[in-house]
């Protein structure tokens, strides 16, 4: 089965060893509204489909990361679409350096959205469902209240609702950003993050407890280093952080219709788990769970856990018929 999708142009999977492109796979560049062209990739299951999953990636994610995630869904009937985020993977992005990742608007990851909808995910079977990841989980959200016709029902992993830095810091982090941004110097390197070192070793691996899976993903950066996303701009951080802030009114999250299932980790370190609670609260239809053992990539986890954590997603999916 295949949509025949039009793309702008052509574009490429990245292959590595124990990681192969799943069967039935189409990728191409779509142009946005700027010039910028981003790429996206779709796989078919087998058979007549149940619908399509929109699958959306994290900070510094792309699309060969999740080839295993998608072999899961499509082997569960699901059409998968991947629209890879501005600044990742292949895509363009608008940063000076390449592996910077820098916006001045948090929403320019909507309007790519939007920007590629009719194109590339509205002539894939319906239902359309979504399950999107930590960054992606934030972009989603916002997705969902501006076009609440899009998705069937919205499934995050470990979203960015909310990041888990003290307030104090907070506060001096918001005071440098204004100030670069000030002096027309947004796009600089962060230096409350730093800058990634590719690939991570287990030291740095805050992310997963499986340790094959983390590795697999640095073979991939070092393998194609335009995939590498090493750090994000004072831009971005200041971007980002005006979205959560946004996203997290009580007014915002009342407006929200879509069905929400949030998935937290138990050992999680980069996002805020009580900020999910918050979304939960308010949003019309939202439930969720604590998945204790877990770490950020709750997808890219142990094989228990991860399939755990897909079950639960498909069940979502399904407990909405």
């Amino acid at each position: 089965m295949s949509a025949q999708i039009k793309w702008d142009a052509p574009s490429r999977f990245v292959e590595i060893e124990g990681n192969p492109i799943p069967a039935r796979a189409e990728v191409g560049l779509h142009k946005m509204r700027d010039g910028k062209m981003l790429r996206g990739g779709v796989f078919y299951p087998e058979g007549t489909p149940r619908g399509t999953l929109v699958l959306m990636t994290g900070y510094s994610e792309f699309i060969e990361k999740y080839f295993e995630t998608v072999a899961d869904f499509t082997a569960r009937g699901f059409v998968v679409v991947m629209p890879e985020w501005r600044g990742h993977g292949l895509s363009d992005g608008d940063g000076m350096e390449p592996t910077r990742l820098h916006l001045k608007n948090f929403d320019t990851n909507l309007t790519d959205l939007e920007d590629r909808w009719a194109a590339l995910i509205a002539p894939l079977p319906k239902p359309h469902f979504g399950l999107a990841h930590s960054m992606g989980g934030q972009i989603s959200l916002r997705a969902v209240q501006a076009h609440p016709e899009w998705l069937t029902a919205l499934a995050q992993c470990a979203p960015m609702h909310g990041l888990p830095i003290p307030a104090h810091l907070m506060m001096i982090a918001r005071a440098i950003t204004g100030f670069y941004r000030l002096l027309g110097k947004a796009d600089r390197w962060n230096p409350l993050q730093g800058v990634a070192e590719r690939p991570g070793d287990a030291a740095s691996n805050n992310v997963t407890n499986d340790a094959a899976r983390f590795m697999r993903t640095g073979t991939l950066y070092v393998t194609e280093p335009q995939l590498q996303v090493n750090g994000a701009s004072l831009g971005w951080f200041a971007a980002a952080d005006k979205a959560m802030a946004d996203s997290r009114r009580v007014a915002f999250l009342n407006s929200i219709e879509t069905p929400l299932f949030i998935a937290s980790a138990g050992q999680e370190m980069l996002v805020d788990n009580r900020a999910h609670a918050h979304v939960l609260a308010h949003v019309q239809n939202g439930s969720g769970k604590l998945y204790a053992n877990g770490m950020h990539e709750l997808m890219m986890e142990k094989d228990e856990l991860r399939q755990t954590f897909i079950n639960d997603v498909v069940a979502f999916f399904d407990g909405l018929n």
